[in-house]
């Protein structure tokens, strides 16, 4: 292509996502963040990435990017997966967070059971209002409102505000909170338990004879953490039930909540206490009485604090500012607070994939990028980080998306994958470089699936198509011989909050492996597999916060036109 033509390329993909997702770093670590062209899926063993959910048995350990010897693959590219599908993921799911706050004791307080929903500028509204003692607040996955009662029962609420009662006949709840798996766990300080809620409502008893529980939280490994205020203890409960002791001699220990970096924050007497993961303690704040507390997706700790009857923002730096004053809620007050959750679903359905592979036979990766309007897709050539040139790949046809990039058909040269989520049909275009040469329908997944990635995961040397149910948050490995489907096992089920971005075999053991991100902590990981069974996992540092300068953006529409919610 002459010059001309790589500037015309360069101008088309270098406005408008530029102002919307690009980072503010140099032009070579800004590559192919740009307009209407977004990132396509991956695939090849070497290097895909895609989106799903996930999370859950990661080991208890950090794994640093400086040794990215030890993952059997270069930092840069595990940097690019992952600021890549975290770029995408912020794009597709970037809507303000509102901060909800229950008031108290009814009949005591001045405002008689409220529920604040608090808007991102501060500015309150009343969510709901006559309940009984609204303590304990929790979102689920889908955006409804859970609600622990003075009157002994957990009430539910819709985004509308509608409720019903979602469980009954306990003494006196206090905390709530979701693990992964959707389940609500409820400390009930007048009983001293812990109890466990599957989301139909079964319940059974999960921890007995403690002091006064009240806040509770879970940490990315799965172990629940509880403020016993009698006590004056912090317990630890591994998944199975096995209670420590993790912090104690604190005045009264109220709630509890976990920042990205596994700090856990702790309100107590007129302080909050900031405890490392090894348990070192620290002073974060002092006031006058400090109640609920929670983080918001940009890593800001707000606090309620009975006294001034304001809320305060405190920055991971520890600088304070007032977020919300003038309440009026009387100095009685028992307050706890949940932030909102964005709207990430459905993750796969309203963001587009990357894709990282060779396509010039340099062995350097390249750019797949692909135009959300026009359907148009092109390859930008890197060696490296560094932008060296630009083709047009071909034109998609109305209604598909282009999924994943592998060599179907064993020719040395990458292919198209593409779905059509109408038909559930799927189809793989052969190329010759960025030149379309033909083409076969692959097979259709059943109802309710999609194809999100494509990987060799039997070591046939031929790309599998990895499949991801939206409903379920379960994975599949499709194994095929170019586009003939040949068998199938399911993949490990990914919990609420993380994506699947990329599948590659990091570990150089001669298996694929899923790297997932959470974009609400900036947390990334690695799920090690051994074909489709989940082996074990490791975090990755840095995760999203060493994607500099790349900004929320507010999307409607995914690449087949359909409505997102945000």
């Amino acid at each position: 292509m002459t010059n001309d033509r790589n500037q015309t390329i360069e101008e088309r993909l270098g406005k408008e996502l530029g102002g919307k997702c690009a980072s503010q770093a140099s032009p070579n670590t800004r590559v192919g963040l740009r307009l209407n062209y977004h990132l396509s899926a991956l695939s090849r063993a070497e290097f895909p990435a895609v989106l799903g959910r996930g999370h859950e048995l990661m080991r208890n350990k950090t794994t640093e990017i400086k040794s990215k010897a030890a993952l059997g693959i270069g930092g840069h590219l595990i940097n690019r997966i992952v600021c890549l599908g975290a770029a995408i993921l912020i794009c597709a799911s970037a809507s303000a967070q509102s901060l909800f706050m229950s008031d108290g004791h009814s009949g005591i307080s001045r405002n008689l059971g409220h529920i604040y929903k608090i808007h991102p500028n501060g500015v309150p509204s009343t969510f709901a209002s006559g309940l009984n003692g609204p303590l304990g607040l929790a979102f689920d996955s889908t955006g409804d409102l859970f609600v622990a009662s003075f009157g002994g029962t957990i009430l539910k609420f819709t985004a509308s505000g509608a409720h019903s009662t979602f469980a009954s006949g306990l003494s006196d709840p206090e905390g709530l909170a979701f693990d992964a798996a959707g389940n609500l766990f409820v400390t009930d300080a007048g009983s001293g338990n812990i109890y466990r809620f599957t989301p139909s409502g079964l319940r059974t008893t999960f921890a007995l004879g403690l002091s006064n529980p009240n806040g509770l939280a879970f940490d990315t490994a799965g172990n629940l953490f509880v403020a016993d205020f009698n006590s004056g203890n912090v317990y630890k409960f591994t998944p199975g039930g096995v209670r420590s002791t993790f912090a104690s001699g604190l005045n009264g220990p109220f709630d509890l909540a976990f920042d990205s970096a596994g700090n856990l924050f702790v309100t107590a007497g007129g302080q909050v206490y900031k405890f490392t993961p090894a348990g070192a303690r620290s002073s974060f704040a002092q006031l006058g009485a400090p109640e609920g507390l929670a983080f918001d997706r940009a890593g800001n700790l707000f606090v309620v604090d009975g006294d001034t009857e304001k809320i305060f923002k405190f920055t991971p730096a520890g600088v304070r500012t007032t977020f919300a004053e003038g309440l009026g809620l009387g100095l009685d007050l028992v307050a706890h607070l949940a932030f909102q959750r964005p709207s990430l679903t459905p993750v796969a359905e309203c963001a587009d994939r990357a894709a990282v592979i060779d396509f010039n036979g340099d062995g350097h990766p390249d750019y797949v990028l692909q135009n959300a309007s026009t359907r148009q897709t092109a390859i930008w050539y890197l060696n490296n980080n560094v932008y060296t040139g630009s083709a047009y790949g071909p034109t998609l046809s109305i209604g598909w998306g282009l999924e994943a990039v592998a060599d179907s058909n064993g020719d040395s040269h990458p292919d198209y994958a593409l779905f059509n989520p109408v038909t559930d049909q799927t189809g793989i275009w052969y190329l010759s470089g960025p030149t379309y040469i033909g083409s076969a329908y692959g097979p259709r997944v059943p109802s309710g699936w999609e194809l999100v990635a494509m990987a060799d995961f039997n070591s046939d040397s031929k790309p599998d198509y990895v499949l991801y149910n939206a409903r379920t948050h379960q994975t599949a490995i499709w194994y095929l011989n170019n586009d003939v489907y040949i068998g199938g096992v399911f993949g490990p089920t990914l919990p609420d909050g993380w994506a699947l971005i990329g599948v590659a075999d990091f570990d150089r053991d001669g298996h694929a492996d899923y790297v997932l991100f959470n974009p609400l902590t900036g947390h990334s990981a690695i799920w090690y597999l051994s074909g489709a069974t989940l082996i074990s996992g490791a975090y990755v540092r840095p995760g999203f916060s060493h994607c500099i300068g790349l900004r929320p953006v507010r999307r409607t529409t995914d690449r087949h036109g359909r409505q997102c919610q945000f």
